[in-house]
């Protein structure tokens, strides 16, 4: 960790102090000037619309600005330091994705008369959420990298819920969604006034526990030995920090990586008493986030729309995490043994057959069946053939071979990933190449209006493959570091999503069809489309199984690699190139999907496909079954509601992450 002089934090908070007052002088000069300052603060003049705009908005935004940072910082602290682990936080461990979907519920369906218990509700959704984070982690004795994989399912989880109810409620969508987004825009002081007690509540109860915050720290035998009584203190503390963070995430929405960066930013700075880390945390977050809503305003003005400062914050938090990563080296050597063992259930000839099966049965099925509401309709079996019928099967054949070459694209392209990065945490999605896929498609269609499908698979694919380049660039010292590969490719994929959901913002009417589509749905597809998808798809495949052999040497390192007679920079470059096509060509014709390209080429493994040709051609066998039984169930699954593809694909995902991670092998 790099040297801190005991005087770095009293100048940080001192550099942020000086840019707060600078953001208050610039904001309050206009009164300043004409001496009405306190007028203006206390007894606006109600013929003076500047003043009352002030009054009742402008300051009490300050005042949002500064509680949520403070207090979402305090509640980071508290949960890293009750954790022992420095990338814990409300966001990183599903607490701030549980109060969104609770609260989301909660908008939408309870009636106006319990709007009492809001608060409560979104608390529990807090509590559910970590606690369901913290279980799956305990078994792998809540180890840093558990820790983030546990949090990234249960987060997963919670935001395809969270979309699935706003795409079926789509007159409240723009709403909850600028609300999801972190909107710190106030017309009056009643969220600045329910804020402020609970945050004051909360800060108080974390530094009373200070001490036994202190013991926390240093283990749970010590503490034990020591007297307290670890479990209690815990959950205590764990309770007031997501207590805050159900205050700031109700009123204001989500607001990430404040309640991460800037504990981990004190620490670096040299402090470890627990009652320094908190008070300075709450000045710091406060500071930092007035300071950063501050620049977000300066754009509304320019812009004329509304720009999240939830979403904003992420493109501060993330960076800063990224340089934490690089700089402090916080992240554990020991846990890099993430290589599944092959079961040998069954043979890999036996299983391939035994999926090929499963693939035609699969096929012949989703063509011909549904559901009607009250049971199985079998296409001119218990429903008669009539002219329509040809309709409604190349409708289905288009959307289930659309969705089948998607899993066969991204499973060949997340199995690239992994072996030639030798890392099977990786995938399209958690590198982050789905997401600059999808934003740069989206820039594409609503800035510069590209219509032509083939420019968008090149545009997709160069944002993937700049993607994929900057994760090996911040990498490249540490491609022997799973969970740091994992980590850089978590935090590039947050700053790309939060692109996107700012574009999302000011989209307008087109926020529902882009939400559609980001979801993963195959509602938009033809057939003259899948059928350009799969032969990329198909020649890609061709290609690396082609070029298995190296793809082998590429496995064992660089220094044997290159031991051996292959140039591996340069072919990597290009195994990363036909990746980011095959993420490119997958994201255009389904939408980002997430999930499938590391779940089919992890479980081709776990099966025995350990050689590079067999790994590629089990990985697609999973990919095409997974995608083909998803495009299925979300035709059906509430039938005659459609849910998107890619949330289907993702609880499929989730799910089968979360039997992995919960049983401790």
């Amino acid at each position: 960790m790099p040297r801190a002089t005991a005087n770095t934090p009293l100048i940080l908070v001192a550099v942020l102090g000086v840019c707060g007052v600078g953001v208050l002088l610039v904001d309050f000069w206009p009164f300043l000037s004409t001496g009405m300052a306190g007028q203006v603060m206390f007894s606006p003049d109600e013929t003076d619309f500047q003043q009352l705009l002030f009054h009742y908005s402008t300051l009490p935004r300050l005042s949002m600005a500064f509680l949520c940072g403070a207090g979402l910082a305090l509640a980071g602290a508290a949960i890293q330091t009750v954790l022992r682990n420095p990338l814990a936080s409300p966001t990183t461990l599903g607490v701030g994705a549980g109060v969104e979907f609770a609260l989301t519920v909660f908008i939408l369906i309870a009636p106006a008369s319990l709007a009492l218990f809001q608060e409560a509700f979104a608390l529990a959704g807090g509590m559910i959420a970590l606690g369901a984070v913290y279980l799956i982690a305990a078994k792998r004795g809540n180890a840093t990298l558990w820790l983030i994989l546990a949090g990234m399912i249960v987060n997963l989880l919670l935001q395809s819920g969270t979309q699935i109810l706003l795409l079926f409620n789509e007159q409240y969508l723009q709403s909850v969604f600028m609300w999801g987004a972190g909107d710190l825009a106030q017309n009056g002081w009643d969220a600045a006034l329910f804020v402020l007690p609970r945050v004051v509540i909360g800060m108080i109860a974390v530094l009373a526990l200070s001490r036994p915050l202190d013991l926390l720290a240093l283990g749970d035998d010590t503490a034990n030995s020591l007297g307290a009584k670890v479990t209690l203190l815990r959950l205590l503390i764990l309770g007031f920090a997501v207590f805050i963070t159900a205050s700031v995430i109700s009123a204001a929405g989500m607001i990430g990586f404040v309640g991460l960066a800037v504990p981990a930013a004190l620490r670096i700075a040299g402090l470890t008493r627990s009652r320094d880390l908190m008070i300075y945390s709450v000045l710091t977050g406060g500071l930092a986030l007035l300071v950063i809503d501050f620049i977000v305003r300066q754009f509304n003005g320019l812009g004329g729309d509304v720009l999240p400062t939830g979403a904003a914050t992420a493109l501060f938090g993330a960076p800063f995490i990224i340089l934490i990563l690089r700089k402090a080296r916080i992240m554990p050597g020991a846990q890099s043994n993430d290589h599944p063992n092959d079961q040998h259930i069954i043979s890999k000839t036996g299983l391939s057959i035994l999926l090929m099966a499963v693939l035609i049965v699969g096929v012949v099925f989703s063509l011909f069946t549904s559901l009607d509401g009250t049971g199985f309709a079998v296409l001119g079996w218990t429903t008669p053939w009539q002219d329509s019928s040809l309709d409604v099967l190349t409708g289905r054949a288009e959307r289930t071979f659309a969705a089948m070459i998607c899993g066969a694209a991204l499973a060949v392209s997340g199995t690239l990933i992994q072996r030639v990065g030798r890392n099977p945490l990786a995938s399209p999605e958690i590198t982050g190449v789905s997401s600059a896929t999808a934003l740069a498609i989206i820039i594409a269609l609503a800035i510069f209006g590209v219509g032509q499908r083939a420019d968008l698979m090149v545009i997709g694919a160069a944002g993937g493959v700049v993607s994929l380049i900057v994760l090996l660039a911040l990498c490249r010292k540490f491609t022997h570091a799973p969970h740091y590969v994992l980590l850089n490719g978590l935090a590039l994929t947050a700053i790309l999503g939060a692109i996107v959901r700012i574009f999302l913002t000011r989209s307008g009417t087109q926020t529902s069809m882009l939400m559609s589509w980001l979801a993963g749905t195959t509602y938009f597809t033809n057939m003259d489309e899948v059928m350009i998808v799969a032969a990329v798809t198909a020649v890609l495949l061709i290609t690396a199984i082609a070029l298995r052999r190296p793809l082998e040497l590429a496995s064992l390192g660089t220094d044997q690699a290159v031991s051996l007679g292959l140039g591996i920079s340069v072919f990597q470059f290009a195994m990363m190139l036909l990746a980011a096509i095959l993420a490119a060509a997958a994201t255009l014709l389904v939408g980002p999907l997430s999930f499938v390209g590391l779940m089919a080429p992890h479980l081709a493994r776990v099966a025995g496909y350990r050689l590079a040709g067999g790994h590629l051609l089990g990985a697609v066998l999973i990919g095409v079954n997974v995608m083909m039984v998803a495009e299925w169930l979300a035709r059906n699954l509430l039938y005659p509601q459609q849910l998107p593809t890619g949330l289907i694909a993702a609880l499929i995902g989730t799910s089968y992450f979360l039997i992995l991670a919960v049983r401790k092998r």
